[in-house]
């Protein structure tokens, strides 16, 4: 109950406040953006900082979504057994299910969700087309963004996936990284998806730079929706864990397309020692 208590605080403090800090980026702090180069690097640790400092802006008007938030987290991790038995025997009873779930699945492989990052940059390159350039370009900086915030939080919290033995159990932090010297990744990598986190870190992206076409946003977060669910009935994740990752996902895509809106993204491939490097951004005013 301890560890559960542990990882609802995390639901708490990471999930709600990087939503309430993404939707607080006004035209004011827009509009004070540097016109200097800013090195990518610089920028990536000054994004972390704003969404792992997000916790300690708590205000008392953030409650009424926080609380609500919480309470809905808390008590689907202590039910989510009972959920997902039920999932698992949903799927056995449709076979629908059980067709569409590893095609979704797949959509939130880093192949797929890198590739659609990089098909929206290039394409924008090859039809001048700036805005799904940048739509590229955010896309690929903001889910580097959210596979640190995942990946963390997979080692703090340390809960056991779903298909190991069907048990709620959680080996947080610093027994997680037996993980790193033999055991199997599947009894530490379940909390939150990372699948979920991705997807709905792409879905946002897009939606907010295409937001005033409406039928985009309903595709995107359609395909983002499909992906979470889908690791439910893969086996792979419980339900409270594509939630949390999906909340993630979205807080994160929100904030990093609204803190770049106005970012002219200049992006200079070089290959060194087997790796692509990108040497920077310039922001515009």
């Amino acid at each position: 109950m301890k560890h559960r208590l542990t990882c609802i605080l995390l639901i708490f403090f990471f999930t709600t406040q990087i939503f309430a800090q993404s939707v607080k980026i006004n035209n004011d702090s827009l509009t004070n953006i540097s016109s200097k180069p800013i090195w990518i690097g610089k920028s990536f640790l000054q994004d972390q900082q704003h969404i792992w400092t997000s916790p300690f802006h708590i205000q008392a008007k953030d409650l009424c979504y926080l609380l609500p938030i919480a309470v809905i987290a808390g008590t689907t991790i202590v039910y989510d057994e009972d959920i997902h038995r039920n999932i698992m025997q949903f799927k056995l009873d449709h076979s629908w299910v059980k067709d569409l779930s590893p095609v979704f699945t797949n959509g939130g492989e880093i192949p797929v969700i890198g590739g659609i990052s990089a098909a929206f940059y290039l394409g924008g390159l090859i039809f001048k087309d700036d805005k799904a350039m940048q739509t590229g370009a955010i896309a690929g900086y903001a889910l580097v963004n959210s596979a640190v915030v995942v990946t963390v939080l997979k080692i703090i919290a340390g809960r056991q996936r779903p298909r190991v033995d069907a048990t709620n159990t959680w080996h947080p932090f610093p027994e997680s990284l037996k993980q790193f010297s033999g055991d199997s990744p599947d009894l530490y990598g379940s909390f939150p998806s990372g699948h979920s986190i991705a997807a709905f870190t792409l879905a946002t992206v897009i939606a907010q730079q295409y937001h005033e076409t409406k039928l985009i946003p309903i595709i995107a977060y359609t395909f983002a929706t499909g992906v979470a669910l889908s690791r439910t009935t893969e086996n792979a994740h419980w339900l409270s864990d594509v939630m949390i990752g999906s909340a993630l996902g979205y807080g994160i895509g929100k904030y990093i397309a609204k803190r770049h809106s106005q970012t002219k993204w200049f992006l200079f491939p070089s290959q060194s020692g087997g790796y692509l490097t990108v040497t920077g951004i310039y922001r515009i005013k």
